[in-house]
């Protein structure tokens, strides 16, 4: 058992290694995303909302659209990076495998190979 998780250990470290090194990448990514492309003229610029309650904000019943709220086109749906959550856990579950070893710890590594994989396979689409 000992001379098995030595064997595995240099593996283990570079895993390791490679998550340490992931979360910065990911952090440069965003930065990259949320910068504008074209800034907005300042003509352009919508008036500030009233401050303060409204009537109209305080009202439950079902209202008409306004033509403000047709011609504008509607914000693209929010996409969540479940894939890299996934591949997270499919390592941790791979790693924790490694180190108890045996019959129960190589169907956790396999259980984590397969998570890991549909994280990844997730994060591509």
């Amino acid at each position: 058992m000992i001379e098995r998780s030595r064997n595995l250990r240099p593996l283990a470290v570079v895993f390791g290694a490679a998550m340490l090194l992931a979360a910065p990448l990911r952090a440069q990514e965003a930065s990259l995303a949320a910068a504008p492309s074209s800034p907005v003229p300042a003509a352009v610029e919508a008036a500030p909302a009233p401050a303060g309650p409204t009537f109209t904000a305080a009202s439950v019943a079902v209202r008409r659209p306004t033509a403000e709220a047709k011609a504008a086109p509607a914000a693209p749906a929010q996409r969540r990076d479940t894939g890299t959550a996934l591949m997270i856990v499919g390592g941790a579950a791979i790693l924790t495998g490694i180190v108890i070893g045996n019959g129960a710890g190589y169907a956790i590594s396999v259980g984590g190979a397969v998570i890991g994989l549909y994280g990844l396979y997730q994060y591509l689409q």
